[in-house]
C-alpha cells in the first residue's frame, strides 16, 4: 500500500489516501518517488480546463529510484536514480526514428492518465501523463523512466521532469535562439522563467519579461530578463514591447500561459520575419485568429512547442550537467519544500501567483 493525492472531483481538494499500487507490466518499472513539483499543468487538471476524468493520482515532475523492473526491460535496475518523462515514447515510430520523440504517438496515448495503475476499494485509479508522482511509489513505462547521476538532490532533478525542460527546451530546441537574438516572454511562472533562462543561456541580447504580478517580473530579472513589461500597466504591450526593441519587435515571442488573446499579443510583437513559439496549453476548443496576411507579407510564423522539443535521454542529463555546474538555475525555482498531505495548500499558493515551485519531498 502506498500513499497518494488522489483528484476524485473537479474544483474538490485532493484527497490523500492509502491506495494499492498494481504490479509492473513486462514494460514498465516501479519507482519509489523521493520529490514532485507541483505543476501548473496539476492545477489546470485539477479545475477541470482538460477533461481527463477522476480519480486520478495528479503529479507529473517526479524523481526517485527503481525499485522493481518489468521481465522486459534491459537498461534499468533497481536502486537506479530517475527522472520520469511525461511523454513516454516508443522509440520505433517514425517520430522516435526521427528523434522526434517529445511527438511518440505511442506515448501521447498514455498522456490522459490510464486506469489499473492504482486502486481502492475495487476502483481504479489513473495517473497522470502516465506518471502519478502525487504517491509514493509510482508505476511508469520503461523508456519514461530516465536515468541520471547520483549526486544530484531530488528535490531539484524532478523539476527537470517538466518546467525546466518544458521552458529551457522551448527556447534551446524549439526556437534554437541564437546569440544576439531579441526575445519576449510572455507569463513568468515556473516554465516562463525557464524559458527566461533558456534564451540567456542561448545569448540572446534582450530578454523582455512579461506579466501582470510584480513579483513574477522580479523572478524573472533574478532569471536573466533584460527588460520587464507589466502587462496591466503597458496599455498596448506590443507597442511596448517594440520600444524596448528599436521600434521593430523581437526575433521570438514565447506565451507560456496558454490564453489564446495573449498568444495574439505574442505574435503581434514581431519583427519581420520573427517566430512566436506557443508553450502554453489553451483549454479544449479555444481559438486563435491572427493576421493572415501578416504570415507570407512579413514571414512571420506561429509554432507549437510539445514538453521543449525534448529528447530526453539527451537532455535530462544535459540539463542536471548544467545544473551542476551552476550555469543553470534549479535551486533558484524551489520556492517551498512541503509534506504530500500539504499539496491542497500548495495548489492554492500556485493559484494565487506566490510560488515559482512547491517541492513536495517524500
Amino acid at each position: 500500500m502506498v500513499n497518494a493525492a488522489i483528484m476524485y472531483g473537479f474544483n474538490e481538494p485532493l484527497r490523500v489516501e492509502s491506495v494499492r499500487l498494481k504490479a509492473p507490466r513486462p514494460d514498465e518499472v516501479v519507482v519509489k518517488i523521493a520529490a514532485s513539483g507541483v505543476c501548473h499543468s496539476d492545477l489546470s487538471i485539477l479545475r477541470g480546463y482538460f477533461p481527463i476524468p477522476p480519480p486520478l493520482v495528479l503529479g507529473h515532475e517526479g524523481a526517485g529510484v527503481v525499485e522493481e523492473v518489468g521481465k522486459e526491460v534491459t537498461d534499468l535496475k533497481p536502486g537506479d536514480h530517475v527522472v520520469i518523462s511525461f511523454v513516454a515514447n516508443c522509440g520505433a515510430c517514425a517520430y522516435c526514428v526521427a528523434g522526434e520523440h517529445h511527438l511518440c504517438v505511442a506515448g501521447t496515448r498514455v498522456m490522459g492518465g490510464n486506469a489499473g495503475t492504482f486502486e481502492k476499494d475495487g476502483v481504479e485509479i489513473g495517473r497522470l501523463t502516465g506518471v502519478g508522482s502525487f504517491a509514493e511509489r509510482t508505476l511508469v513505462r520503461a523508456t519514461a523512466a530516465i536515468k541520471i547521476r547520483d549526486d544530484v538532490p531530488f528535490d531539484r532533478a524532478c523539476l527537470v521532469g517538466c518546467g525546466v525542460t518544458t521552458g529551457v527546451g522551448a527556447a534551446i530546441n524549439t526556437a534554437r535562439v541564437t546569440p544576439g537574438q531579441t526575445v519576449a516572454v510572455f507569463g513568468c511562472g515556473g516554465v516562463g522563467l525557464n524559458v527566461v533562462q533558456g534564451a540567456a543561456l542561448a545569448g540572446a541580447r534582450r530578454i523582455v519579461a512579461v506579466d501582470v504580478v510584480e513579483q513574477k517580473l522580479a523572478w524573472a530579472r533574478d532569471f536573466g530578463a533584460t527588460d520587464t513589461v507589466h502587462a496591466k500597466e503597458a496599455g498596448n504591450v506590443p507597442d511596448a514591447i517594440r520600444g524596448l526593441t528599436d521600434g521593430l519587435g523581437v526575433d521570438v515571442a514565447f506565451e507560456v500561459i496558454g490564453a489564446p488573446e495573449v498568444m495574439l499579443q505574442a505574435f503581434q510583437s514581431l519583427k519581420r520575419g520573427g517566430k512566436a513559439v506557443i508553450v502554453g496549453i489553451a483549454p479544449t476548443g479555444a481559438g486563435l485568429t491572427v493576421p493572415a496576411g501578416m504570415l507570407p507579407n512579413e514571414g512571420k510564423s506561429i509554432v507549437g512547442s510539445l514538453y521543449g522539443s525534448a529528447n530526453v535521454r539527451r537532455d535530462f542529463p544535459r540539463w542536471l550537467d548544467l545544473y551542476m555546474q551552476k550555469k543553470l538555475k534549479i535551486d533558484e525555482l524551489v520556492s517551498r519544500r512541503i509534506r504530500l498531505d500539504q499539496v491542497n495548500d500548495a495548489l492554492a499558493a500556485l493559484e494565487r501567483g506566490e510560488v515559482k515551485r512547491s517541492v513536495i519531498v517524500f
